[in-house]
């Protein structure tokens, strides 16, 4: 009899460890797709800068899209509740900030100036949603004439 509780009790720890070390490793996992999407981003928004020129008016201009694939909220996985992009003051470049429906934050920056719709604006890019995501970067013209990367979310 002593044998059969010991064998429920051992059975419900390993139960609770691998429970525990699931819920450890979600947050990590969600972190791990996030920073790929966001160096995705960045070769993408980068590459656009370095390799385009503008496209004179009666040319469509130059752009990459970038797929995004979203963590969702699973065994192995959190959900994402915040993720966005905001250009830096003065600088040409940009901060990939994130947080998790566990309260995990992160930041990563981005080696491109990349603004939201408006090459005239410094709004920042909210990319909402999980799953597959889709951000295409547009080449434009700032209110200087300078190229300037702008994200045009789903």
């Amino acid at each position: 009899m002593i044998r059969y509780v010991v064998a429920v009790l051992l059975a419900v720890a390993i139960l609770g460890l691998a429970g525990l070390a699931i819920d450890a490793g979600s947050s990590d996992n969600s972190e791990q797709e996030l920073q790929t999407a966001i160096s995705d981003i960045e070769e993408a928004a980068v590459q656009l800068a370095a390799d385009e020129e503008l496209s004179p008016a009666s040319h469509p201009n130059p752009q990459r899209v970038v797929e995004l694939s979203i963590p969702t909220r699973s065994l192995t996985t959190e959900g994402v509740s915040h993720f966005e992009i905001e250009p830096v003051d003065d600088a040409d470049a940009s901060v990939a900030r994130y947080v998790l429906d566990d309260g995990t934050t992160g930041q990563e920056l981005v080696d491109q100036r990349i603004v939201y719709h408006d090459p005239t604006d410094d709004r920042s890019t909210e990319i909402g949603g999980a799953g597959r995501q889709t951000l295409r970067l547009v080449l434009l013209a700032d209110e200087d004439g300078d190229p300037i990367v702008v994200a045009e979310p789903p």
